[in-house]
């Protein structure tokens, strides 16, 4: 099991922010064995990002991209904050992969492709 949770990151731009931290699986109700990373979006006008627009990938050291499942999921006893810079405080989803042993954590990273920009954004996950 992975030890190491607080990877976290964000991406921003003129339209959204995209925030992803990675989880205790078991704080979720899933095994350990799984990765569970929590989602949080923001629009910067009216018209707010679903989780259902976006795909998102697990992204390695070597550039492979991994599937993911996303699930809507709202923890109720998370404070409700969130600011663009930091990890989501209170998740507008999960996403969730399998651990596999190729993921090399000193570059991993959470890629997503978001339907109405049409290409795939990166975001780096830090400790």
């Amino acid at each position: 099991m992975l030890k190491n949770y607080g990877y976290d990151g964000a991406y921003n731009d003129e339209n959204i922010s995209v925030s992803v931290l990675l989880e205790n699986p078991l704080e979720y109700g899933f095994e350990a064995t799984e990765l569970v990373f929590s989602v949080g979006l923001r629009a910067k006008n009216d018209d707010a990002p679903k989780l259902e627009d976006f795909t998102f990938y697990v992204m390695d050291e070597a550039g492979q991209l991994h599937d993911t499942r996303s699930i809507l999921y709202s923890k109720p006893d998370i404070e409700t904050t969130f600011e663009d810079d930091e990890p989501a405080r209170r998740p507008d989803g999960l996403i969730l992969t399998g651990f596999k042993h190729e993921f090399l954590f000193q570059d991993l990273r959470i890629a997503f492709y978001y339907k109405s920009y049409q290409v795939i954004k990166i975001i780096e996950l830090k400790h």
